[in-house]
């Protein structure tokens, strides 16, 4: 289904000539498949979801061929006329594709359809990822904000699949019946992939598995198990002497016996690798592309998803009595509460000045539920239900805002009321807690012993010096700053009013 309007084809000025060669109006393509939309997808699952979702309804059309780094792509002035010229496009996230964020706004122009795949979805903190990428000035380190991988576990990819699903249905509400039927055909696949997954790792006999590349932080947390990421290993650049040395030592030390390669290994370097470090090398397909040839053979993301399965289990079916010793430790950094009395410094009041928002209607409004998901796969001590109890109680408070500014406080409630006064330091304190870290609360009193507001105003915000805060957790009350102190189960906890919902989540992930 092609369009009449043709949109700006970018905003860059080097790019506007090139585009225009590259180009035909839409309207001139009206007559042919009227009643079928042309999509394009930039890497494959996005490309594989899509397909499966639209069936013959649409002309779904891969962006990033086989082969190209999907991390490193930039599309070419063609590629952006093809995208302009779609009905739909479809992406994974902004920290996989960086370069979409600067053309949405030339997309919109151009009447296209943008569908981000996890939209509304909260992403894992990233990491720098285990290779090396040429961006043509030289060789850089590729990281991302947020992990974008998370069509690697079946578990994510069917919450993607779904968002795509009905994103294209609000864009066209007459296809709604197809993609729905089609959808649920996929999506039944998909659960049952989940499900194989989760039964090959409930009684997993070593739950870590060693890979040369970060990219399975989803899997590993959906299924209970841990990816151990070997830094500076690359599947492109055979290793050094000392570089073999020292993961030979790795491998001995942490009774190491497959490392999972991507792949597009090289094969010299993996038999090497198997060679001199006495390691079996084994392939976990990150699924950024497939070939041609693959697909022809009727190779999808189900069946490469199962043969990943096949591959892992070489790992988790098989004991490891050192498998302790591979599992990194909580750092011991100020944010996490580790530090010496003489680092803590005085603060202003100042370094807590803004409007700030509680997050207390966001927990009670479900905006948090994806938080106390993530919390309970990475400590599973406790249960989603039981997280969230534990921060109803922590959060609750019936002060919405509060607007701070050098040396006064305002209070808004839940009813519209505010009270407002100005506040002096006190001092504060330090606090030992029984899991060994430590917290420091700054101490604030109203100066006017007759105010209506809050007396007595404890800060805390894992900084021990003088910072802006991002958030804080607040103790208020009017009896004493003892009494305060010892409040450990209410915290109630703000950040600024300018973020949303989702960033708020998202921070919190962060942290």
């Amino acid at each position: 289904m092609k369009k009449g309007k043709l949109g700006m084809l970018l905003v860059s000025t080097l790019l506007l000539g090139a585009c225009a060669s590259n180009t035909t109006d839409k309207t001139d393509s009206t007559s042919s498949k009227e009643e079928s939309l042309e999509i394009v997808t930039t890497f494959y699952p996005m490309y594989d979801f899509t397909k499966n979702i639209v069936g013959d309804e649409a002309n779904v059309e891969l962006l990033i061929p086989a082969g190209t780094e999907a991390h490193d792509y930039e599309p070419s002035a063609k590629d952006i006329a093809n995208i302009q010229q779609a009905d739909a496009f479809v992406y994974n996230n902004e920290n996989m594709e960086m370069w979409v964020p600067s053309l949405e706004e030339s997309l919109k122009d151009g009447d296209v359809n943008v569908i981000k795949a996890t939209e509304g979805m909260l992403l894992l903190p990233g990491s720098e990822d285990d290779h090396d990428h040429d961006h043509g000035h030289g060789e850089e380190r590729h990281s991302h904000e947020l992990d974008p991988h998370v069509w690697i576990s079946p578990y994510r990819a069917i919450q993607e699949v779904e968002s795509i699903r009905d994103q294209l249905i609000a864009a066209y509400p007459d296809k709604k019946e197809a993609f729905t039927t089609n959808a649920e055909k996929y999506l039944t696949k998909l659960s049952t992939l989940d499900e194989s997954y989760q039964e090959a790792f409930e009684q997993a006999k070593q739950k870590s598995f060693v890979t040369q590349h970060a990219a399975f932080g989803y899997l590993a947390l959906d299924y209970g198990l841990t990816q151990v990421s070997i830094a500076g290993l690359s599947p492109d650049e055979e290793p050094s002497p000392a570089r073999l040395a020292e993961l030979k030592e790795f491998v001995d030390e942490h009774g190491v016996k497959y490392i999972y390669f991507e792949e597009n290994a090289n094969d010299a370097i993996a038999r090497t690798l198997a060679d001199e470090a006495k390691v079996d090398l084994e392939v976990l397909n990150p699924l950024e592309g497939l070939t041609k040839e693959a697909i022809d053979n009727g190779e999808d993301y189900v069946s490469v998803m199962e043969q990943n399965l096949v591959a892992l289990r070489k790992t988790t079916d098989t004991e490891n009595p050192k498998e302790e010793t591979a599992k990194a430790e909580k750092e011991k950094t100020v944010y996490n509460g580790y530090f010496e009395d003489n680092d803590v410094k005085d603060r202003p009041l100042s370094d807590w000045s803004g409007e700030w928002q509680s997050v207390y209607p966001l927990l009670e409004d479900g905006s948090l539920d994806q938080v106390f998901d993530y919390k309970a796969k990475l400590d599973p001590s406790q249960t989603k239900e039981e997280y969230k109890e534990y921060y109803t109680v922590g959060y609750q408070t019936d002060v919405k805002e509060i607007t701070i500014t050098d040396d006064t406080m305002e209070f808004i409630f839940d009813d519209n009321s505010s009270e407002k006064a100005t506040y002096r330091y006190a001092g504060k304190e330090i606090l030992n807690y029984k899991a060994g870290n430590r917290g420091v609360r700054f101490l604030f009193e109203a100066t006017d012993p007759d105010t209506k507001a809050f007396k007595y105003v404890q800060f805390s915000d894992h900084s021990i010096s003088p910072t802006k805060a991002a958030h804080f957790h607040i103790y208020f009350g009017n009896d004493s700053q003892e009494a305060l102190l010892e409040e450990v189960d209410n915290w109630p906890t703000y950040y600024r009013t300018d973020l949303s919902a989702t960033e708020i989540a998202q921070e919190m992930l962060a942290h």
